[in-house]
Order: C-alpha cells, then sequence, then structure tokens
C-alpha cells in the first residue's frame, strides 16, 4: 500500500477523447495482479463445487459435503487477521501467494484421491490445513491494489477486483459443470487442482512492493490491536463488515441448495453448477459496471441496494418453476450482487490506512469466509429438514436482515479515492 488512502472529490474532466485507456489506468503491474488474482480464485470457486459434486456422487451424502467445503474456510477466522498483519510487514510477500496455490492444489488432489474411500472426518481434515493460507485469495490480492494501481486507475481497479470473483465464478462452476457432465466429478476436480497449481507461474510475475519504508514494521500484536480498534471504531466500516458478512452467512447455503433445487425442477444436481454460473455472469456485469455508479452514488446506498436486489431476486427464484426462469432470476440476481464488492472496497479504501489495509482487508475477508463456511455447514444439516425452495426463502430472508447494521450509519459521498504518498 502506498500508504494513507484519501478520499478526493469527484471533478470534471476532459471529454472521452481525452480520457486515459481503461488498460493504461490499471498500470502494468496492475494488469498482472488482476490476471493472477482471476485465476486463483477461478481455481478456488471451481474448488468447492466439484468437491461438492465429488463427495455427493461417491458418498451421497450432501452434509459431508457442506462440512468439508466449510471446514475450507473455517481457519480464516484465526489465520485471516494473523497473515494480514504479517503481510502489511511483510518485504517479500510472494512465497507466501505461491505457498497458497501449492496448498490448496495438493489439498484437491488429495480429495479426489481420498473421498469415498476414507472416513469423512479425514477429507474434513484436509480442508481445515488447506483453508490456512486462503485469506491470500482475497484479503492479500485486494491488499496489493493501492501499491500497484496508479492513482487514477484506482475506481476502475476496484471494479476490475470485484469483478475477477465474478469470472472466477463464472468460469470456476461453469468448467466443473462441463467436465462434470462429459468426464465426471472426478476429472473435474482434477482438472481444477491442476489449475491451483499452474496459478503459481503467475503469481511469481506479480509486482509486490512494501507497503511502507524499511523499519516501519511494528510489532505483531500492536498490529493485531491498531488495525482491529480501527475496524471497530470507524462506523461505516464496521456496518459494512457486519452487513457483508452475514450476507456470507446465507449465501454459504447456495453451494449445496442450488443442486438441490435442480432436482427439484426435475433434472440433474450438476444443473446447480449452472444457476452458480448464472449469478457469476450476472454479478460479473454488475461489477463492471460500479465504476460509474460508486462514482455517482455513495457507497452506502450501493451497499443497500445491492443486497436488497440480490435478496428479492433470490425470492423470485425460490418460487421458479422451470429451469430457464429459474436461471434468469439467477442472473439477475448476480446483477445485483455485482457492485457490493466494489463499494466495500471503496469505504475501506476511505477509512483505512496503508499500512493496516492488509490486516483489515486479510481480517474482513477472513470473517465473512468464515461465517460463509459456517452457512456452508448448516446448508447439509438444514437440508435433511427442508426443501430447495424453503432453503433459497430462508437465504433471501436473511439477505434483507443483513441490512439492519447499515440503517443508522451516515453515508459517505461519492467520489474517486487515490492514495497519497506522505507515509502515514
Amino acid at each position: 500500500m502506498p500508504v494513507t488512502l484519501t478520499y478526493v472529490k469527484p471533478v470534471t474532466g476532459p471529454g472521452p477523447a481525452t480520457r486515459p485507456a481503461p488498460a493504461a489506468r490499471l498500470g502494468r503491474g496492475g494488469r498482472r495482479l488482476l490476471v493472477s488474482a482471476t485465476v486463483s480464485r477461478l481455481a478456488d470457486s471451481a474448488a468447492t463445487v466439484a468437491m461438492v459434486l465429488v463427495i455427493i456422487t461417491r458418498s451421497h451424502d450432501p452434509r459431508l459435503a457442506g462440512l468439508v467445503v466449510a471446514a475450507f474456510a473455517l481457519p480464516t477466522l484465526v489465520t485471516g487477521p494473523v497473515l494480514g498483519a504479517y503481510l502489511d510487514g511483510l518485504r517479500a510477500r510472494r512465497a507466501l501467494f505461491a505457498a497458497n496455490q501449492v496448498l490448496l492444489a495438493g489439498a484437491l488432489t488429495a480429495v479426489l484421491v481420498c473421498a469415498g474411500h476414507v472416513p469423512g472426518a479425514v477429507l474434513i481434515g484436509i480442508g481445515l490445513g488447506a483453508g490456512l493460507t486462503a485469506p491470500v485469495l482475497t484479503g492479500g490480492f485486494s491488499s496489493l491494489v493501492p501499491l500497484v494501481v496508479p492513482p487514477a486507475g484506482l475506481l476502475r481497479a476496484n471494479a476490475v477486483d470485484a469483478a475477477s470473483y465474478n469470472i472466477a465464478g463464472l468460469g470456476g462452476p461453469g468448467l466443473v459443470a462441463v467436465l462434470a457432465a462429459a468426464l465426471g466429478a472426478g476429472v473435474a476436480l482434477g482438472a481444477v487442482a491442476a489449475i491451483a497449481g499452474a496459478g503459481v507461474v503467475l503469481v511469481l510475475a506479480v509486482p509486490m512492493p512494501a507497503a511502507g519504508p524499511p523499519g516501519a514494521t511494528d510489532p505483531l500484536v500492536t498490529a493485531l490491536r491498531d488495525g482491529l480498534g480501527l475496524l471497530w471504531r470507524d462506523r461505516l466500516l464496521r456496518a459494512t463488515t457486519a452487513t457483508t458478512t452475514i450476507t456470507e452467512l446465507w449465501q454459504g447455503l447456495l453451494p449445496v441448495t442450488l443442486p438441490l433445487l435442480a432436482v427439484q425442477l426435475g433434472d440433474r444436481a450438476a444443473i446447480g453448477a449452472w444457476f452458480l454460473t448464472a449469478i457469476s455472469a450476472g454479478g460479473l456485469a454488475g461489477a463492471l459496471a460500479s465504476e460509474r455508479l460508486l462514482a455517482r452514488r455513495p457507497a452506502q446506498v450501493v451497499i443497500i441496494g445491492s443486497i436488497a436486489g440480490f435478496g428479492l431476486s433470490l425470492l423470485a427464484l425460490a418460487f421458479s418453476t422451470h429451469l430457464g426462469l429459474a436461471l434468469v432470476m439467477s442472473a439477475l440476481a448476480g446483477v445485483a450482487d455485482g457492485p457490493l464488492l466494489a463499494a466495500t472496497l471503496k469505504v475501506r479504501q476511505h477509512a483505512v490506512p496503508a499500512r493496516r489495509y492488509a490486516q483489515i482487508s486479510a481480517t474482513a475477508a477472513s470473517v465473512k469466509t468464515g461465517s460463509y463456511a459456517l452457512g456452508a455447514a448448516l446448508s447439509g444439516l438444514l437440508a435433511t429438514a427442508l426443501t430447495a425452495r424453503q432453503l433459497l426463502l430462508t437465504v433471501a430472508g436473511g439477505q434483507l436482515l443483513a441490512l439492519a447494521p447499515m440503517a443508522r450509519v451516515r453515508s459517505r459521498p461519492a467520489g474517486r479515492l487515490r492514495p497519497s504518498r506522505d507515509g502515514t
């Protein structure tokens, strides 16, 4: 991180003919970073779907599938704040990013070999081990954005960073659906493991400058105390983190719920991957539109509108009666959800100084990932008591209830963000 991230009001500039090209605004380092982040996240996104299909196919136990998905995410609740604080002071970060890719590839290979042949507890243990470095995929990559992207491109970079999750969510489940339908779930999981391994090469090409001058690193305990204190003191940052964490809890039910919905609609469970793909396709469009939206509307307003739209779309999805309509409603849900991450990043970049940015990013991402894991674990349990439609109604209602923390927080005006260079 360059240093403190400072809010800058929007200005009326020259017309489109004199604006820099979008690619130039990201910079060469920014493009490399975002490509690497997208491929790494694609492997992670595809892994969830592929593991669910392999475990359900071999064990016919959706509860175990939900617990393994949860196990991949739960360790981040502990490792996120620590890894974030570590990244803020680390001058040689690349090894940690590469290690995460290797660990993910190894864990997926282990699940592929072991699923159906070992007790479920072994698979859960593999997931727990693989989740130790997972915050690198979320807060780690995002924390590098203000460091490598030119100031004028920060809003664009936020939009592309948010879109990378949707590209990953679109390509990952889509790839799994195609391979699983044609060659089997095992082949799909093996291909995902190979993509995770290939991500190491991309990580080696990403610029990873330090967040501050040499010798500026605080002790780990001090960094953790200051970062978590800031996360609590800033009201909009706190409300945004709480709201998005609650939304993730309920979204954790979707990887198990949507395959069950496909079955309830009279098709195969593998078709559920296409519902996730449709959500990601819509989310990609919404994320790419977020740059202009956030230049004109306060981030808080965008967050509220995004979550409300997502919840209402899932409500409509729950009442869909055939596959085509369900796919359309899934895509609309994605469009609504698309701007949410970019708006969250804008809130974070406004409130957090650069020397704490990796920690705040990793902490917030880890709490949300842990919340998602809890939802995934609940999905397997609830699936034995509720129908897929009832599960979706639960998710939709949870999205609307998640807006409560935002109710009394004053919004900040729309505008651009840029990193300052004052070293604070």
